[in-house]
């Protein structure tokens, strides 16, 4: 069951915002109206007879009101603070419910042939005149009063409506937000470490070194998925375990004088499957804060079918150039895993003089 309403929020969560609202309003006038069936056909309201009219005169209002508050007094005034607007739009609103009704009553009693007994409800609703019956304090009160019972529902719904709508544009706004640091995240695989790489190339091939072959392969193998597999919600495990080796194998190539680059999987890797390149800064920025010393990095992963821990670390006798935590490109990873690892994940960063030590664990 759990499963079956996690798909349904899913595929609810991904149709557009126009979809969406149609079926709001589709929803709403279906409540609306079973609503308004049953609260005119309890036993102490019962008018003998059909009472469409009366469900149709409430339901076009409470649609009208659901609209504006949904589109105007909530997110427009109350929202921005307009409390002033509010107060008017509330006075405003209770003026129109019984303008509304004092106008709808009779064209309802005039067109619509009402049984009897709601024939003369519209009657003694509208006898007294309009005067008596909008514009005056008893009139007031009775058109509060019939506001708070007879619109109640449908303002609780408009207020639920909104928040629905407001967690949409948060979801939307999450997943622009995701989808710019994943670019973001590809650009780090960035042009020092390309240009870098590819001076390393130069070399190798100038002096006939054997080395020049793997490290093409490793390059070409690194550009094709960071440009084009990684364009998913998630990808294989053992593909993005694949890439992290082949960054690490650059590394290695570029001889790098006192740096010792170490590296262990271990576990099942299967059919898991993770979020795209969200391992890879970490890595990546242990290695732009070297020190000029001899100095290790170590990457180890452990899998389980349903998790994966990491631990990445940098030892140095001397200082690093640059803080790693505070790293603009290490805070929007952490930030990511919390988008898209929301009680599934475990980050800590431990950093001093000595080095850096990042434990991450995933429920994939």
């Amino acid at each position: 069951m759990s499963e079956t309403i996690r798909r349904f929020a899913f595929r609810w969560q991904s149709l557009s915002a126009r979809t969406t609202a149609v079926l709001l309003q589709a929803l709403l006038w279906v409540l609306l109206t079973g609503f308004y069936l049953a609260w005119y056909n309890r036993t102490n309201y019962h008018f003998n007879g059909p009472n469409w009219s009366l469900v149709l005169l409430r339901l076009v209002f409470a649609i009208g009101l659901f609209n504006a508050l949904v589109y105007l007094i909530i997110p427009r005034w109350l929202q921005q603070g307009r409390y002033g607007r509010v107060a008017l739009s509330a006075v405003g609103l209770v003026y129109a419910f019984g303008l509304f009704n004092y106008y709808g009553y009779q064209l309802a009693a005039a067109y619509l042939d009402p049984p009897a007994r709601l024939a003369q409800f519209y009657h003694e609703s509208t006898q007294p005149g309009l005067q008596a019956t909008v514009f005056s304090w008893p009139g007031l009160l009775s058109m509060v009063l019939g506001l708070q019972a007879e619109m109640m529902f449908p303002i609780i719904v408009s207020f639920l409506a909104y928040a629905q709508v407001v967690n949409r544009r948060r979801l939307a706004l999450e997943r622009d937000q995701l989808s710019l640091e994943l670019r973001y995240l590809k650009a780090q695989i960035n042009p020092q470490f390309l240009f870098y790489t590819l001076g390393s190339l130069h070399g190798f091939t100038r002096h006939h070194d054997p080395r020049a072959g793997d490290m093409v392969l490793h390059l070409a193998d690194l550009m094709r998925y960071s440009l084009y597999e990684s364009d998913t919600e998630t990808v294989l495990l053992s593909r993005e375990l694949e890439f992290l080796a082949d960054y690490l194998a650059l590394e290695r190539l570029h001889g790098r004088p006192g740096v010792r680059i170490e590296q262990a999987v271990s576990g099942p890797v299967a059919g898991q499957r993770i979020t795209p390149l969200v391992l890879y800064p970490f890595l990546e920025r242990l290695f732009v804060g070297l020190p000029a010393a001899e100095a290790t990095l170590t990457a180890t992963l452990h899998i389980t079918e349903h998790a994966l821990a990491a631990t990445f670390c940098r030892f140095s006798s001397a200082p690093p150039v640059a803080a790693y935590r505070s790293d603009p490109v290490v805070a929007a990873a952490l930030r990511r895993l919390q988008l898209q690892y929301p009680d599934r994940h475990r980050a800590q960063v431990t950093e001093d003089a000595a080095g850096v030590r990042v434990e991450l664990h995933l429920d994939l």
